[in-house]
Formats: C-alpha cells, sequence, structure tokens
C-alpha cells in the first residue's frame, strides 16, 4: 500500500503495542552491549510470499486422507525450486553464503547471517513477505500409565487392547538424548534356559558342559526396522553413527541459530547428545521402553513410557548457555528441525517449548500448522506462566496445536532424605536434594554430625559472609538459610570455619522446596544438600532454642510418600487465550507433577551420575498426552491430527481441583483431564483441514495467505470468525446480546443419533440447531450454537484492571447416543455494551454516527471530550547502520540516528497519540517511535510501534501525568538522512476547537436494544487531524469508548 507523504491527513490508527517482552527486554538490557562495527551480522528469518511445498503441492487431500509425501517428484521439484530462489535472493543482496538453513517443506523461507544493510534490502524486495531477527523460546519445565487406565484389564488401552504405539513415530524437538540409556534400547538380553540359572549348572559336569553356551549374554531384537521412514542418524562428539536403533530411528541437531546469536556452554556437544537431561527425560516418558528405575543408587520400581514400544526421533534445537541448567531454542533451528521431522515421516511432534510472547503468527507455528496439514499432531505445553490469567504460551495458543496443562497424579513419590537421629522423639526423614558443584555423597561416604546453626554476627544466618561461629562449625555441620549470595560462597564460608558438610534451608522461592544447588564444580571439598523451608525453620528453631540435632547425609536414603492426583499445577498457564480471545486455551490437563523419567547421567550443569530424575511442569505433561496420542494412531491410522485432538478433548473429565482446594475450570484444564480409554472410541469427532485454518488466518491477519485465497474462502461458505473455526471448544468474548457460531461433526463409530444436552453458562441463554443429528459412519454434518445474554454482563470502568480480560462464564455441550458421551466446553463473555470504534469524519463541519448495542437496562449517557489537534514536530535522522535501538538516558549521549522529543502530559488527559511520518524517501524509509512513560505509566515502561511501515502510531488510553520521552529511531533510511514529522495528541475533557458536541442519543439502555449516538462539529481549520472520544457509560462506570478521528479536507 502507498502512503501518504503528508501529515495525517487520514485517520492512521494504530492501537499502542507493547512491544514482545522478550524483543524488547533485550534490545533494551545494558548486557547486550550494541556492536562496534556496522558491517556486524545477525541471524534474520526471511518468509517468502510463495507456498512452502506442503501448501502448494498438496492442497487436493482431503483430511483423513494418505499423510504427505515429502518424497514425491512433485514436492522434491517444488522444493528444489524454492531453495534455489532462496540462494538467487542471497546472491542478490552479496550474501550468498549466509545462509544458515533452507526451509522449503512447511515454511518458504531461510534462515540467515545478514548485516542490517543486507536485511534491509531484501525487506524491499518484492517476492519477500516478512524479514525478522532470530528470537529465542525455552524449555517448558511413573504411575502416569496407572493413573490414566491404561493398565486397566478390562478396557485399557495396553493391557486391554493391546495398544502400545507399535509403528508410530513421535518426534522429541528438544534438548537431544543420551543414546546409551536403557529406555531406548532396541533390544533384550534371553534368560538362560531354567537348568543353567541353579547350583547345577555350575557343580554337575554335565550341568557344566550344558550351560557354558550360555555363560556369555545373549541378546534378541525388541523391535524390527521401521518400513517408510526417512530418518537419519546424524553423528557427533559423544554420538555415534551407530547410536541409533530400531527405537531410537532417527537423530538430528541444528545449532547454526542459537550458535550465530548465543554462546555455547563447553560441555554442550555438537551432536544429538542432551548435555541437559530435559530431552531425555521427555523421550523416555512419552515411548521409552521399560526399565528398572533408580535414584541415588536404589532401585525404586519398573517404569515405561505412555506408548513403550513407539519409535522416538530426536531433533535436538535446544542448547545450554555456559552455566544454565535448562536450554533455550532458537527460532530458526526449531523451524530446520520441524522441517526435517515432517520430511522424515513423524506422526507426532513433542514441542515442550514455548514463549510469552508471540502466537500464531510466529515463524514456529506457521511451521507446525503445514505440519498439521501434512498430517502430523503437535503436543505442546500450554506454559508455566500460572497462576496469572492469558498465561498461554506460543505456539501453544495457535489452535492446531494441543496445548497441555499439567496436573498431579495418584501415587507413590520416592525422595532422597536428610536423617536426623536426635534430639530423641522427633527424628525422621528430610527432603533433600544434593548440590551439583560439591563433592558427591556417593564418593564421600556417609556424613555424620551435630547440625549449627550458621552465624555471620549479622543475624541473617545465610552464610554470606565469614563466619564469626568457627568454633562452634569445627568438624560439625553447618545449617544455612537460602538467599542473598550464590550457594558456592555460602558452602565456601561454612568450608572456611571448619563445617564438614552443608545444610541450606530453602526460603519463599520455589514455593519453599529444595532444590539442586548449582555453581562451580572443584572449589569446595565438603559436600551440600537443600532442604524445604519449613523443615529447616522447625530445625533452625530446636537449634536456636539449644537443642542438640543430629543429622545424616548419606546417599541412597529414599523415603516415599503417597501424592493425591488431579490437582493442577500451580504454575500451568492460563486462559483466557492472549492471542486470541475466541480459541480457548489450554486444550487439555495431563500428569505434569513429580514426572519420573530418564536423565543424562553426565548433564553439564546438574547433579551428575544419575539415570533417572524427577521433573515437574507443563514439559512434562506434553509426552504423556504425545504417548496416548501414538496410542490413537495406532489404533486409527486413519485419523487426522484435529480428529485425534478432538478426541481427547471430548472425552476428557473435569474433576480438577486448583492448589487451593477449589474447583478447576476451562481456562486452568481446557475440556479436561485426558482419559484415554475413552479416546479411542469418542463417537463423533471435529475435523479441520486447511480450509479452516487458513480462513482462521484470514481473521486474524495471518501472513502469507493472500486476499484472493481468503476472498475464495469466503465464497465458499466459510466463515472467518475465529470463535467459527471447528474446535471442540467453543468461546465468544464480547457477546453484547446475541451471537450464533457455527460447528461441524464427523460420526467416527456407528451410525447413530446424537441429542444435544447444554449446561448454559450464568447469565447466557444456548440455543443448539438442530438439537439432534442422525449420522450415519463416516457421515459429517453442522449445527449452530447461539449465545444469548440474559442482561446480566458485568459493568466496570472501561480504565479498570477488572475490565482488562473479558468476564467469561463457562458451561458445556454434550452430544449423546447412549453410548457416547461427546462433550465441548463453552466460555462466553457477555459484554454491558458494543460500540462502533472508532468513527471518522471528514468535513470541517460536519456530523457522524456511533452505533451503540445494549446488555443491559438502565442509564446510558454519552459524554465527549476533544477535540484535539496536533502539536507538529519536524526534523530529520540518519541511518542506524546496525538496526539496533537501545534506550539512552542521558539525551547528550544520544546517536545521531535516534531523534527525542519531551512531553509533558498534564492531569485530566484522557487520550495521548504520538504519531510519526517520513517526510522524505516514501515507502523506503523505515522510522520507529518509542514513547518512554514515567515510572507505572505503561507497562515494562516503554510502547513501541515499529513496524516496517513509513509511518508509526502509538495510542496510550488514561496516560498519567507526568514527562514522556519520544524516540525516532532511523531503522533503515535510504538515503543520507530521512526528514520526518511528529504529531501528538491530548484529548482532555475540556472543550476543544470545533464545539465537539453530542447532537442526540438513545435515552436508557434496554438489553438486547441498539441505538445511535450523533455527534457534530464546526469550523475546524483546514488540512488537519482531530482526534475526540466519546465515552458511553451508565451514569456510574465508563463502559466503553469511541475514538474519533475528523481528518478536514
Amino acid at each position: 500500500m502507498r502512503r501518504s507523504q503528508h501529515l495525517f491527513p487520514a485517520p492512521w490508527r494504530l492501537l499502542a503495542l507493547l512491544i514482545l517482552a522478550a524483543a524488547l527486554a533485550g534490545a533494551l538490557t545494558p548486557s547486550r552491549a550494541r556492536a562496534d562495527e556496522a558491517e556486524a551480522t545477525r541471524v534474520y528469518i526471511v518468509q517468502l510470499r510463495e507456498p512452502p511445498a506442503i501448501d502448494a503441492t498438496d492442497r487436493s487431500r482431503r483430511v483423513g486422507e494418505e499423510r504427505f509425501d515429502a518424497r514425491s517428484p512433485a514436492v522434491s521439484s517444488y522444493g528444489a525450486a524454492l531453495v534455489a530462489s532462496h540462494d538467487q535472493l542471497l546472491a542478490e543482496i552479496g550474501a550468498p553464503d549466509a545462509k544458515l538453513y533452507s526451509y522449503k517443506l512447511a515454511f518458504n523461507g531461510f534462515a540467515a547471517r545478514l548485516t542490517a544493510a543486507q536485511a534491509a534490502r531484501l525487506r524491499a524486495h518484492p517476492d519477500v513477505q516478512r524479514v525478522s531477527l532470530d528470537r529465542v523460546k525455552s524449555l517448558r519445565t511413573n504411575a502416569s500409565a496407572q493413573f490414566l487406565g491404561l493398565l486397566d484389564p478390562g478396557n485399557g488401552l495396553r493391557n486391554a487392547r493391546g495398544l502400545t504405539g507399535e509403528g508410530v513415530v513421535i518426534g522429541i524437538i528438544d534438548s537431544g538424548i543420551d543414546p546409551g540409556h536403557p529406555a531406548f534400547g532396541d533390544r533384550e538380553q534371553k534368560p538362560k534356559p531354567r537348568l543353567c540359572r541353579g547350583s547345577w549348572a555350575k557343580e554337575s559336569l554335565l550341568g557344566a558342559w550344558l550351560c557354558q553356551r550360555f555363560r556369555k549374554p545373549r541378546f534378541r531384537p525388541l523391535y524390527a526396522p521401521l518400513p517408510d521412514w526417512h530418518g537419519r542418524c546424524q553423528a557427533g562428539p559423544g554420538f555415534p553413527a551407530t547410536a541409533c536403533n530400531n527405537k531410537l530411528v532417527g537423530a538430528r541437531f541444528y545449532a547454526n541459530g542459537f550458535r550465530g546469536s548465543f554462546p555455547m556452554d563447553p560441555a554442550e556437544s555438537l551432536s544429538p547428545l542432551d548435555a541437559d537431561g530435559h530431552g531425555t527425560h521427555i523421550a523416555s516418558v512419552a515411548a521409552g521402553g521399560r526399565v528398572t528405575a533408580t535414584l541415588g543408587d536404589t532401585v525404586l520400581a519398573p517404569i515405561s513410557g505412555i506408548a513403550p514400544r513407539a519409535r522416538i526421533a530426536v531433533y535436538k534445537a535446544c542448547w545450554l548457555e555456559p552455566g544454565a541448567t535448562r536450554a533455550h531454542c532458537a527460532m530458526s533451528d526449531l523451524q530446520r528441525a520441524i522441517e526435517d521431522a515432517v520430511a522424515d515421516g513423524v506422526d507426532i511432534i513433542n514441542y515442550s517449548v514455548g514463549t510469552g510472547d508471540g502466537g500464531p503468527g510466529d515463524s514456529d507455528a506457521l511451521a507446525l500448522l503445514a505440519a498439521a496439514n501434512a498430517g502430523v499432531l503437535t503436543v505442546a505445553a500450554a506454559g508455566n506462566g500460572g497462576p496469572a490469567p492469558a498465561s498461554i504460551e506460543s505456539p501453544g495458543s495457535s489452535p492446531w496445536v494441543l496445548a497441555t496443562a499439567a496436573a498431579t497424579r495418584s501415587g507413590t513419590r520416592y525422595d532422597e532424605v536428610l536423617r536426623y537421629t536426635a534430639p530423641a522423639g522427633v527424628t525422621g526423614d528430610l527432603t533433600m536434594k544434593e548440590a551439583a558443584f560439591t563433592p558427591e555423597l556417593r564418593n564421600t561416604g556417609a556424613v555424620n554430625g551435630s547440625l549449627v546453626l550458621a552465624d555471620d554476627g549479622l543475624g541473617a544466618a545465610d552464610g554470606c559472609t565469614a563466619l564469626a561461629n568457627a568454633a562452634d562449625l569445627a568438624g560439625r555441620i553447618a545449617l544455612v538459610r537460602r538467599g542473598s549470595c550464590e550457594f558456592l560462597s555460602k558452602v565456601a564460608n561454612a568450608e572456611a570455619a571448619g563445617a564438614i558438610a552443608v545444610v541450606v534451608f530453602g526460603d519463599a522461592q520455589d514455593d519453599g522446596q529444595p532444590i539442586t544447588m548449582k555453581g562451580e564444580r572443584g572449589v569446595v571439598d565438603i559436600p551440600a544438600v537443600m532442604i524445604g523451608q519449613a523443615d529447616g525453620e522447625a530445625l533452625a528453631t530446636r537449634l536456636l532454642a539449644g537443642d542438640s540435632v543430629q543429622v545424616t547425609l548419606q546417599k541412597g536414603l529414599i523415603a516415599s510418600r503417597q501424592v493425591a492426583g488431579n490437582i493442577l499445577y500451580k504454575a500451568s498457564a492460563r486462559g483466557p487465550n492472549p492471542d486470541v480471545f475466541d480459541i480457548l486455551k489450554p486444550d487439555v490437563a495431563a500428569p505434569g507433577v513429580d514426572i519420573l523419567g530418564a536423565q543424562t547421567p553426565g548433564v553439564a550443569n546438574g547433579l551428575r551420575g544419575e539415570r533417572f530424575q524427577y521433573l515437574s511442569g507443563t514439559s512434562m505433561a506434553v509426552p504423556q498426552v504425545a504417548g496416548v496420542a501414538a496410542l490413537l494412531r495406532q489404533a486409527h491410522p486413519e485419523w487426522s491430527p484435529a480428529a485425534l485432538r478432538s478426541a481427547l478433548m471430548t472425552t476428557a473429565r473435569q474433576d480438577l481441583l486448583l492448589a487451593d482446594g477449589g474447583s478447576a475450570g476451562p481456562f486452568d484444564f481446557g475440556a479436561g483431564h485426558i482419559v484415554p480409554d475413552l479416546a479411542v472410541d469418542p463417537g463423533l469427532v471435529y475435523e479441520a483441514g486447511r480450509d479452516d485454518y487458513d480462513a482462521f488466518g484470514c481473521g486474524v491477519g495471518l501472513t502469507g495467505i493472500g486476499d484472493e485465497r481468503c476472498d475464495a474462502l469466503r465464497e465458499a461458505g466459510l466463515s472467518l470468525e475465529a470463535a467459527d473455526l471447528n474446535l471442540p471448544s467453543m468461546a465468544s468474548h464480547a457477546v453484547v446480546h446475541s451471537r450464533s457460531i457455527r460447528r461441524r461433526v464427523t460420526n467416527v463409530g456407528p451410525a447413530a443419533v446424537y441429542q444435544a444436552t447444554v449446561e448454559a453458562p450464568p447469565g447466557i441463554a444456548v440455543a443448539v440447531a438442530p438439537a439432534s443429528l442422525a449420522l450415519a459412519s463416516g457421515e459429517s454434518a453442522e449445527y449452530t450454537l447461539t449465545f444469548t445474554s440474559t442482561g446480566t454482563a458485568r459493568r466496570s470502568d472501561y480504565f479498570s484492571d477488572e475490565a482488562r480480560l473479558p468476564d467469561f462464564r463457562f458451561g458445556s455441550l454434550s452430544w449423546s447416543d447412549g453410548r457416547h458421551r461427546v462433550r465441548s466446553p463453552l466460555a462466553v463473555a457477555p459484554a454491558a455494551i458494543g460500540v462502533e470504534d472508532p468513527v471518522a469524519g471528514h468535513e470541517a463541519t460536519g456530523q457522524t454516527t456511533v452505533h451503540v448495542d445494549f446488555g443491559y437496562d438502565g442509564t446510558y449517557q454519552a459524554l465527549v471530550s476533544g477535540l484535539a489537534s496536533p502539536a507538529s514536530t519536524t526534523g530529520t535522522v540518519i541511518d542506524d547502520p546496525l538496526d539496533y535501538y537501545t534506550f539512552q538516558s542521558d539525551d547528550s549521549a544520544l546517536p545521531d540516528f535516534i531523534r527525542r522529543q519531551r512531553i509533558s502530559v498534564p492531569p485530566g488527559t484522557r487520550y495521548l497519540r504520538v504519531a510519526l511520518v517520513a517526510t522524505t524517501g516514501g515507502d523506503a524509509e523505515d522510522l520507529d517511535l518509542y514513547l518512554h512513560c514515567p515510572d507505572g505509566a505503561c507497562p515494562g515502561g516503554v510502547l513501541a510501534s515499529a513496524t516496517d511501515a513509513a509511518t508509526e502510531v502509538i495510542d496510550l488510553l488514561d496516560p498519567a501525568p507526568g514527562e514522556y520521552l519520544i524516540d525516532i529511531h532511523g531503522f533503515e533510511v535510504s538515503g543520507p538522512e530521512a526528514g520526518y514529522e511528529t504529531g501528538v495528541w491530548m484529548v482532555n475533557d475540556a472543550p476543544g476547537p470545533g464545539g465537539f458536541s453530542v447532537l442526540a442519543a438513545p435515552a436508557a439502555a434496554v438489553t438486547g436494544a441498539s441505538g445511535e449516538v450523533t455527534l457534530g462539529w464546526a469550523g475546524l481549520d483546514p488540512g488537519e487531524l482531530y482526534l475526540g472520544l466519546v465515552t458511553h457509560g451508565d451514569g456510574e462506570h465508563a463502559l466503553a469508548l469511541t475514538l474519533v478521528e475528523i481528518a478536514t479536507p
């Protein structure tokens, strides 16, 4: 679109963008210093306009038909052409050797190390859709099979139906794998004949002679080679090409993006070998074979993965930074991993990766969309940002990804313990975790001694300074409080005071629970452990009372405890979906707390030597669901990813509790906790394929779909509304009076008649039409669900925290044929009022109207503020060769590619707009706009408008009074310098120019009624853009606002 060179002659409106937390935090963090050289390169991800191979060559494939074939001649030819176009583009900008990856199947584009100038040339190229800096995502961090009912003798998927995941491949995109772990072996030792197991084989000459050939271990294969598998085993340090087998069928690694932006821990291996332990754990929970688990050299119990005969393919895209204990993943590496997983032929992608920014338009989310279109289901973590509302992470927020919340599971938990043996009568065991940087207890042997509370002379007992009670500590065990300094300092100070070991007790961090303490290895020579806050406080109290407390630290001291199931993990991310309110998330819940799985013994920065570990988080729930999906895939190889998701959701149960004992709901667990034994026979499924997802993408503005495709989908009868996407859950966030949504179900069981039953959300009437569906096997039918508000919508001030999120109420819709119950959660938010926003005027003297819909009964008022005209400033700015904005508090230190204005916002300002337009260079200029707010005046302290356009706009409602800083950044300037003009509008309640007023308005609000507010003005100056506000209220609350933009000719 061609942009005008005049200052805001038309109504420009872009709601203030809170800059994405990860991106701007990095840009504004002093530790990420600005590079000195203008030619410095960074990793960029470039998306081209042509569709990827999955979309371009496979549009005729219908839902449920044969899987996408990445090796077909058509796909190979098309993909080769895309790669050639990538190389040609890079050659054109003078970067022929800069490419890190080409993406051709699930995403058309490439990742490359480019200078800012090269990236700018690509942005201007007509074949390029988007150029973005690479970003980082984070890993989200067993009696489960029994808890899930898989082992039930009557109808368990594994015991009764014999489903084990045979022939199904789960792709684990994570931190790698330990290939030597027994959970991933593909053979087992043959047992000796019974007669050769006893003394007869040793004591009898005949026995010795007959049994001699059985003395050496003999092995037999557990798995046959997998047909139609196209993966590879990529060798590297610690991971020979022979590390793969018929269980671990593939292993690849991707580090180009990460290494292009971050330093790597020296203990990492450029191979699929796992230095973190996260990926190994995930793989074992999803599909590990049956093994005997140990903890602290103590045998615990046999465990296996959810789908123990599914095959595992590993795609290592997550790496440790120096000293880190949890890996991070570059988007560019993740995208290539997704592409290879699809090409290799995986059936399910386990994606325990996420970030709090982004959304369905993220490049990895778009790659996972293409994977879904190719027949691959992705199970992702909902995130660990709970219990805060709207904390669902990307890509779990995308509708084609199955987002999983985490809950507890009933069963036994084993812990290493510290044993205290005195004073008499209060002896017992306390859960502990051994430090990762001190001498290991398995090597030191048992440490016994009296416990002494550390005294630093300051009353803190945190051991952060030299200890004053060295005489008491000599030859004894120090008790130290967590906090204020590094763990290494605490242990070193205790050792210097003569202590023989250290017990650190927790504080409020990590809910008071013990953690594995980290630090530099080889510095201290005494062991250390951590216990929980409550246990430590109790011991400290006894010591202060003068009691003598004797403790033993010893490897192999294990205690068991029973844990209660069906309690939502406190940190599990919660809805509503922050990216699209009308897509309900999370989707399901599964066990994700205290999950016992495999560990990498040589983990880089954790406790070494362990082969098993407990982990908690939504990451741990993902492989549970992925494993169950593998069982369902084995039972129903013809089911699409959407059908698998639907089966898991519509058969879920809802009997989960919150940590505080309250009942959990759809924003906690989605459709509910999975019930695998019901999911194998769901009755009806909600199918969704490429057309459905593209229609959704059109509605939310995803890139790369195109107007022509969107028009065709609309003409074919598809709705572009997010609420109409054919998901098993239904959400509608702004029902003023009535709203209808559509769904389509397909019968995957025998012919049946289904009847609808509704549990309506409070304050919402729900109608289903038709309420009865007679379906043959394989037949589909549509129905309409209509939500009608009964006038109980919340009325709160538009600016209040309460009004930040819609007032969702919950219910359910179930279809039943007497045998199946197909349940969908409903999340409906009634609204007290719906108003047109914004509205425009185009005359110096004129009128305009605002349409209003009412969802309540009572008083209605329309009040105006403004008009306001802009205060304009002109200037010039030069190009930033690095395209890298960094805030400078000192005006005198500003470089020439940043220009600053200071404005004072007076009390009573209702609306602030700051806008920027380049006045020279046209579309070639890309200037960015930053607004720094007074303390607490806006989230994160800064708002930004940093698009690739020549015009940027920031709007701020109800700004706090004070001084604001406006920074103009020369992100991309085509010539020696770019001219610009800024405009600042401050709308307040004082009368402004033009006599702006309400000429007519509804007399009162009536639920279900509509009306018009007529506004008028006169005598405005020509060639200006004026802003005004209409506040819609009920006499007590400001319920809604309408921005009025009047551009005079």
